[in-house]
């Protein structure tokens, strides 16, 4: 009976050690994603540019961009890509929209997130790090005399530009397009996709991500966030055929933040497809968010 025992309770380490290897191992896969070369540059859309970095919030990491300069004035306007992406993701109309803000005197910052493009780092965090990134990019930009921030934000963008701005006045309006309330609400659908593993792997996989990691993936919650972002602006963009972040993650978190100078424009089409497939009525809405909020 003792050694049958002790069979048992071999069984059970033995698989509790594989259980917590593959889950560790998971979670390595789930902060980790395949880097994208940068591709083009401001120069295709004729526009004048310097290659800048700085330092992140997050572990001084260099972060790199472009800077693009409307000569003269005293807005900038910081623009953040979503996850796997880069500053200029292709078939985004990215240097485009950046063009349009100029030519409207809004000076604009593109780059890297922590772990994309030609920035350091090779881990994600779904927003819970990255707003550390925008962190240091709004405190670069006040090194340069910048005074009047705005941030234009896509899908993982905006959830670091909501986290930031809460925490980080200097920031002054932001247009959020494409992000979500709580990760919480899509955390399973992620989760598979990334991994192809079975659910019963995901309450593990994230303990180990915030033990290994230091990433709180259950604490990401802009929804927690937006209401300390008042009296200053927010503009929620998102697509009612988004099938990746449903569009009541918009509302919700529009109707959280609780400011009647915030606007809501929920779009026919699907995620970040709001300036692609309504691009004079994007430009024309964003400048005119900008413009009220930049004065």
């Amino acid at each position: 009976m003792k050694k049958l025992l002790k069979i048992v309770l071999a069984v059970i380490v033995v698989l509790a050690v594989v259980f917590v290897g593959i889950s560790a191992y998971l979670g390595y896969s789930m902060t980790r994603v395949e880097r994208v070369p940068l591709t083009g540059s401001p120069t295709e859309n004729d526009l004048v540019y310097e290659d800048v970095s700085f330092p992140s919030l997050y572990k001084n990491l260099t972060l790199r961009g472009w800077y693009i300069p409307a000569y003269g004035s005293d807005r900038v306007i910081i623009m953040v890509h979503g996850a796997s992406e880069h500053r200029n993701p292709p078939g985004s109309g990215f240097l485009d929209i950046a063009e349009s803000l100029v030519e409207n005197d809004f000076s604009v910052l593109m780059f890297d997130l922590h772990g994309y493009g030609e920035s350091e780092g090779n881990t994600v965090s779904g927003g819970y790090y990255e707003k550390d990134d925008l962190k240091g990019a709004v405190a670069y930009m006040g090194q340069r005399g910048f005074k009047k921030i705005g941030v234009l934000g896509f899908s993982l963008g905006g959830v670091a530009a909501l986290m930031a701005a809460a925490k980080d006045e200097r920031i002054d309006a932001v247009v959020s397009d494409s992000a979500y309330a709580d990760l919480n609400d899509i955390m399973e659908p992620e989760f598979s996709r990334r991994t192809k593993a079975p659910k019963i792997f995901l309450r593990p996989i994230l303990f180990m991500i915030k033990i290994m990691y230091g990433v709180d993936f259950a604490a990401i919650r802009p929804i927690d966030d937006v209401g300390e972002i008042a009296p200053r602006p927010i503009f929620f963009i998102h697509g009612e055929k988004d099938d990746m972040i449903p569009p009541d993650h918009a509302e919700r978190l529009y109707e959280a933040a609780d400011n009647p100078a915030n606007e809501l424009w929920i779009i026919p089409g699907g995620h970040t497809m709001a300036y692609l497939d309504h691009p004079e009525e994007f430009i024309e809405r964003v400048v005119s968010f900008f413009d009220g909020a930049l004065h």
